[in-house]
């Protein structure tokens, strides 16, 4: 199983030193991947993110030039709000310029008063969600790259640079719906939904395989992965939280539930670190590299 750590792009702790210190800590300490979320505006209709909230490209692309080898996600880019020769060329160049390690989460989106301000269409933000992945892979893959669709169309162009990792950077679907699990079966490379337990995730896993087996895809070739809370706490306060949230509390009730979701067919976990210090998140990082990791 791999792990990744959710930066702080957003939230408490959105600053540019803390950004860079969680990053840092985390390919120190060998975790695989960082990710970083996405919103434009924050209306006032949802203010729990907190008032900044940096963009996700223009973070990743910054965190390449910082960091050698770990992998940057994005969870998931809301794809409805871009265009998408616009963003197949910004994901292709950091591609290229972080050598090979992008993850392109990508999503429908959720928040409508966001899609009003933005200017976009929330009503269709499914169908254009599924036009948008045919561009990116159409601009990624094909030497004279053409489309013609309902929302986009194009031909007779050139598109460099291509994406260093081939066919192109792994696309993974974000949502814990039906329709978003059959999308990243559809079209994409993996499945990432947010804070499922492992009963749920044993059971929607189970979809995915009857899906990818109608399709003549192998399972070994599709990810599975899961954002999820993450935060360490001592016997007596691991009493207080729900019976959901496995990954919070001792380092052995953390490890016990790592192997759950292992065995119901998570592959890659992504921790969103719970603290109420910059500090507490390193800490976090460095119990779970020292402590539970090498127990699974």
């Amino acid at each position: 199983m791999k792990f990744g750590v959710a930066l702080p792009n957003f939230g408490r702790y959105a600053r540019k030193d803390a950004i860079l210190k969680v990053a840092k800590t985390a390919e120190a300490l060998g975790f695989d991947s960082l990710w970083v979320s996405d919103h434009i505006v924050m209306p006032k209709s949802h203010q729990g993110f907190g008032d900044v909230f940096y963009e996700p490209l223009t973070t990743l692309t910054y965190m390449a030039a910082c960091t050698d080898k770990v992998h940057l996600g994005i969870s998931v880019i809301i794809l409805p709000y871009r265009n998408p020769i616009v963003l197949a060329k910004m994901l292709s160049t950091l591609d290229v310029l972080s050598g090979g390690r992008v993850i392109a989460g990508v999503g429908v989106g959720w928040l409508k008063d966001e899609f009003d301000a933005l200017g976009a269409s929330y009503e269709k933000r499914a169908p254009i969600t599924d036009e948008c992945i045919e561009v990116l892979k159409a601009l990624w893959t094909k030497e004279e790259p053409s489309f013609k669709g309902r929302y986009y169309r194009f031909s007779e162009i050139k598109f460099f640079p291509r994406p260093i990792q081939k066919p192109h950077p792994p696309v993974w679907v974000g949502g814990n719906s039906r329709r978003a699990i059959e999308r990243a079966v559809n079209v994409g490379d993996g499945w990432h939904p947010v804070g499922l337990t492992p009963e749920e995730m044993k059971e929607e896993v189970r979809y995915v395989n009857e899906l990818l087996a109608g399709k003549g895809k192998k399972t070994s070739d599709f990810v599975i992965s899961l954002r999820k809370n993450l935060q360490i706490k001592s016997a007596s306060d691991n009493k207080r939280i729900g019976d959901k949230e496995i990954l919070r509390g001792t380092p052995d009730k953390i490890a016990e539930g790592i192997e759950r979701y292992r065995e119901s067919g998570v592959s890659h976990l992504v921790f969103q670190i719970l603290s109420g210090t910059l500090e507490g998140v390193v800490e976090t990082m460095e119990i779970f590299s020292r402590d539970i990791r090498p127990a699974l």
